[in-house]
């Protein structure tokens, strides 16, 4: 059954919500550590009383291997939010938001390394393009300046973290219910960002009230709004088919970063991000396959 119109809408709205975390990133204009802890806390806030119930019932129903893997799965997408929130402060949004969305592609290579799955040619192909991609765009910073380039390596890795909480976390959303699944892994980055806040001594108070609106903001839009869309279009559509729409994530971000900030990318960025989505839509095509 082909999914309805009003579907595809949503999927689009889903690729819009989520462009514009980078944005309201930059906006808030907090320490990098607090935006990524508040990011992640306040959208647990949000989703606990919807739930919590499921996760303290299927909490005790896990094996202590899958709690561990649970814990770690949290531990991971809390060092992506602190890596790649870092970034903004050093490079372009089009650098790192195409560099960070490399994470499909180290996704691979850990189930590969990991679970011993095998890559297709063409999945080795679009790592090859990606890599002249990447290259193309560090080229890019490196001629700006050596911090522009401290930006792109903290994106690549929040991609590297990225995929480790996708592969860590595999199985993990068929062992309890989705909300209690979402709840369990967002408490735990939230832990392990308070804990990196504590250490780095970063203030999560005494900032204006617009930089705690914009946080809301970051929290609800593309957290909740923007991944609870992403996880609705996927009930209607193949996995596919949304991965291709995610490709629209660096476009409209670069987009809406010009439109904001007057952030134009240049030749070199550009020329690398038309080789990374390249090579991302190669390895979505090839699930289809």
């Amino acid at each position: 059954m082909r999914p309805a119109t009003g579907g595809y809408g949503l999927l689009a709205l889903a690729v819009l919500c989520v462009s514009v975390g980078s944005i309201f990133i930059r906006l808030a204009a907090a320490p990098p550590l607090a935006a990524a802890f508040y990011r992640i806390t306040l959208a647990t806030l949000l989703i606990a009383p919807f739930a919590a119930g499921s996760a303290v019932r299927a909490w005790p129903l896990l094996s202590s291997r899958r709690r561990l893997a649970m814990i770690a799965s949290g531990v991971a997408l809390g060092l992506h939010f602190a890596t790649w929130i870092a970034s903004l402060s050093f490079t372009s949004v089009a650098a790192s938001v195409l560099l960070v969305n490399t994470a499909p592609l180290f996704t691979l290579a850990f189930s590969r390394l990991v679970l011993g799955e095998a890559i297709t040619p063409a999945v080795a192909v679009a790592m090859a393009v990606a890599l002249a991609g990447a290259a193309l765009i560090a080229a890019a910073d490196w001629a700006q300046s050596a911090a522009s380039l401290l930006g792109s390596g903290l994106a690549v890795a929040g991609a590297v973290t990225l995929s480790a909480y996708h592969v860590i976390g595999r199985g993990l959303r068929d062992a309890l219910p989705l909300p209690a699944y979402v709840l369990c892994v967002w408490a735990g980055a939230a832990a392990t960002l308070g804990l990196l806040v504590g250490v780095a001594g970063v203030p999560i108070t005494g900032y204006p009230a617009r930089t705690f609106a914009w946080l809301l903001a970051l929290a609800v839009v593309p957290t909740v709004l923007g991944h609870g869309l992403v996880n609705l279009s996927l009930r209607a559509f193949p996995a596919p088919t949304v991965g291709l729409f995610l490709l629209g994530e660096p476009v409209a971000a670069a987009a809406l970063a010009y439109a904001v900030f007057g952030e134009r990318p240049g030749a070199l960025t550009l020329a690398g991000g038309v080789l990374v989505v390249a090579a991302l839509a190669i390895v979505v095509r090839s699930e289809t396959t």
